[in-house]
C-alpha cells in the first residue's frame, strides 16, 4: 500500500528494507539489527511479494552483511533474478553501538564488507545508495564507486545511547553538510540524500536542503508509519512539491534509474520503461538482439545498453556501420575475405569480436547476400569469407540496429530467414511521440550536454511551449528534438514560449511527413496524436481550422 501511494505521489524509488516491515507489524525501526529475523530473507519475502508487483518505481534491496556465511556474489545474482533495480546496506554496522561494532569490524563483517557488497552490486548494472553516518564513511563509499549515499545519523530515540536524544534541525543542517561537502569533494557529482531524522514536515526539510545543498530525502517512518494510503499519499505529495528539489529531480532520476541513465536513455515513460525491462530480459540470455525503430529514436543507445547488462559487459563491444557499396567493404569486413591477387586475406570482424558482442547497425541496409550470410551465422555460429571455401567459427553475439520509417515494419527491410531468427528476441524503439511523458527530462539532458554543466539550470518553457513541442510530429525524433534544444540553450529569453519555439520546430522539418503516409493516414495520425481535438490538430500540422474540417469530410476520416 506505501509503495502504490508513494508512487503515485511522484517518488522517485521505493527501498525494502527490514525496519520498514518492522513498523508496519507495530514494532520500530532498532528492531532492524536485532537477531529476530534472518535479515535478508526477511527483505526478500515481502520485497519479492508484496512491493515488486505493486509498484514500477525502481525496488532497492535492504541488504545485511552480518552474516559470516553470505556470499555476496551468489546473493547479488539473486537479486538481479528477483527484479530488485539497486540494493543498499542496510541495517548497516553504522546503526551499532562503537563496541559491538569494533567486534564485527574484527571479523572481517563491518563496514568494509558493506562496500564490497555495493561495488559488486554496480559492477552488475545494479544502483546502489550507500548508508553513510560520518565523513570518513562517506569518503570510503565514494571512493569506492558509490551513485549516492544516504546520510543517516541513527536519530530514533531506541537506537542512540543517552537521555535526551532530540536534535535540533540547525545542528542536524551543521552535520548533514559537513558529510556532504565531503562526499562532493571526492565526486561533485555523487548524489547526497538525508535519510530520516527529527524531519516531519516539507518545510523543514526545505530549510535543511537549503543548507546543506542535499538533492533528495528518504522517508523512514515520517512516511510509512502513517496507516492510511491517503495519508502517505498527501505526505510524499508535501516532500515532492519543495520548490528547491523541483529543479534537480530530473537529474537525479537520470543518474539513479536503471542502469539506462549512465548510456544516456531517459525512461520516464512506461513504453520506454518497457524498452528497459525488455533490454535487461533479453541481455541475460547469449542470444543475438534486434533494436528497430525509426531514424534518429535512439536505437543505437538501447543496443550498447543491451551489451551493458549482458555477462560481456566487462569486454568492448566491435561496432561495424552496414552501410550500402561493394561487398569487399560491407560483406567482406563483417565476414572476412580470402585473398586475391591484389589483395591480403581479410580478418572478419566476427572473429575479432570472437569472445565479445558485435553491434551491427543498420543492418536493413546491408546486401541481401550479406543478410542471408548473417542468417546461416546465426543459425550455426559458422561464417564462411567472401570468395572462400572454409568454414570459419565464432563466439560473437550480434547484437543489431534497423531503421525502419514511421508506418511500415520489419520486414518490408529484412530477409525472412534473418527476420525469422530474431523472432521474439527484439526490441522496438518507439518514436518521440509514442514517448511524450519523456520531453522534460529528454530536453533538460539534452540541455545538460549542450552547456557542459550537470548543475545546468532547467531551461523554463511555459505550457505553450511544451503544448508546440507535444503536437510536433518529429520525423527526426531524438536527433531533431537535440537540435532544437542546441538552439533553445542560446535564447536569451528568461522563459521560452510557443512563439519562440515554433520557427525552430518550422526550420528543422517539414510539418507533413514525406513517403510515410498517405494524405488520408497523415490526417488520421495527426487527429490520434491530439486525441481528437481538431483545433490541437490543425494548429500542429500548420493547417487552418477550416481546411482541416473540409479535408475531414472530403477524405471521409470520421464516417
Amino acid at each position: 500500500m506505501t509503495a502504490r501511494a508513494a508512487e503515485r505521489a511522484g517518488a522517485d524509488f521505493v527501498l525494502a528494507l527490514n525496519a520498514g516491515r518492522f513498523r508496519a507489524m507495530g514494532g520500530s525501526s532498532p528492531a532492524s539489527i536485532l537477531p529476530i529475523r534472518n535479515t535478508n530473507e526477511f527483505v526478500a519475502g515481502f520485497g519479492r511479494t508484496e512491493i515488486l508487483p505493486s509498484t514500477k518505481l525502481p525496488v532497492f534491496f535492504g541488504a545485511c552483511t552480518f552474516d559470516p556465511q553470505l556470499d555476496i556474489d551468489r546473493f547479488l545474482d539473486r537479486i538481479m533474478r528477483w527484479g530488485f533495480s539497486g540494493v543498499t546496506n542496510f541495517p548497516s554496522v553504522i546503526h551499532i553501538d562503537d563496541y559491538r561494532r569494533s567486534l564485527l569490524e574484527s571479523c572481517g563483517l563491518g563496514y568494509e564488507r558493506e562496500i564490497e557488497l555495493l561495488v559488486k552490486a554496480a559492477k552488475r548494472g545494479l544502483m546502489t545508495i550507500a548508508y553513510t553516518r560520518t565523513q570518513s564513511e562517506a569518503r570510503r563509499m565514494v571512493e569506492a564507486g558509490a551513485e549516492a549515499i544516504c546520510i543517516n545519523f541513527n536519530l530514533n530515540r531506541a537506537v542512540e545511547s543517552g537521555c535526551d536524544l532530540s536534535i535540533s534541525l540547525s545542528e542536524l543542517a551543521a552535520r548533514t553538510s559537513a558529510v556532504a561537502r565531503v562526499a562532493q569533494s571526492v565526486d561533485v557529482n555523487a548524489i547526497c540524500l538525508l535519510g530520516g531524522g527529527p524531519i516531519t514536515k516539507p518545510d523543514e526539510l526545505l530549510d535543511i536542503c537549503r543548507e546543506t545543498g542535499v538533492q533528495g530525502f528518504i522517508g523512514g517512518s515520517s512516511l510509512d508509519r502513517i496507516p492510511l494510503e491517503m495519508s502517505v499519499l498527501e505526505v510524499t505529495s508535501g516532500f515532492k512539491t519543495i520548490h528547491l528539489l523541483r529543479e534537480k529531480v530530473d537529474l537525479l532520476e537520470r543518474q539513479l534509474q536503471l542502469s539506462g541513465f549512465r548510456h544516456g536513455v531517459i525512461a520516464q515513460s512506461s513504453i520506454m520503461k518497457h524498452v528497459l525491462e525488455t533490454a535487461r530480459r533479453l541481455a541475460s540470455n547469449p542470444n543475438s538482439v534486434l533494436v528497430w525503430g525509426e531514424a534518429g529514436s535512439g536505437k543505437r543507445r538501447i543496443a550498447n545498453l543491451v551489451h551493458a547488462f549482458s555477462d560481456r559487459r566487462h569486454t568492448k563491444a566491435a561496432l561495424f556501420h552496414c552501410r550500402r557499396g561493394p561487398a569487399i567493404d560491407t560483406v567482406g569486413a563483417l565476414f572476412g575475405a580470402e585473398s586475391a591477387e591484389n589483395r591480403r586475406r581479410q580478418l572478419s570482424l566476427l572473429e575479432a569480436a570472437s569472445d565479445s558482442a558485435l553491434l551491427l547497425t543498420h543492418v536493413d541496409q546491408l546486401s541481401r547476400d550479406g543478410q542471408e550470410r548473417l542468417a546461416d551465422y546465426l543459425e550455426t555460429g559458422t561464417f564462411t569469407p567472401l570468395n572462400g571455401v572454409s568454414v570459419v567459427r565464432s563466439n560473437a553475439r550480434i547484437i543489431a540496429t534497423a531503421t525502419v520509417t514511421r508506418g511500415a515494419s520489419l520486414e518490408s527491410v529484412l530477409c525472412p530467414r534473418l527476420l525469422a531468427f530474431f523472432a521474439g528476441l527484439d526490441i522496438e524503439q518507439p518514436a518521440l511521440p509514442n514517448r511524450l511523458e519523456d520531453l522534460p527530462q529528454l530536453i533538460q539532458h539534452f540541455a545538460v550536454e549542450a552547456k557542459g554543466d550537470s548543475n545546468a539550470q532547467t531551461l523554463a518553457i511555459e505550457k505553450s511551449a511544451f503544448l508546440a513541442l507535444a503536437g510536433h510530429h518529429w520525423p527526426g525524433n531524438l536527433r531533431e528534438l537535440r537540435q532544437i534544444v542546441n538552439q533553445l540553450v542560446m535564447v536569451k529569453d528568461a522563459h521560452i514560449t510557443a512563439d519562440v519555439l515554433k520557427p525552430l520546430l518550422n526550420s528543422t522539418s517539414p510539418a507533413r511527413p514525406k513517403g510515410a503516409f498517405s494524405e488520408r493516414e497523415w490526417f488520421i495520425e495527426g487527429l490520434k496524436r491530439n486525441r481528437l481535438h481538431r483545433g490541437k490538430t490543425a494548429q500542429s500540422l500548420g493547417l487552418s481550422r477550416k481546411t482541416l474540417y473540409n479535408k475531414i469530410k472530403k477524405l471521409r476520416i470520421l464516417e
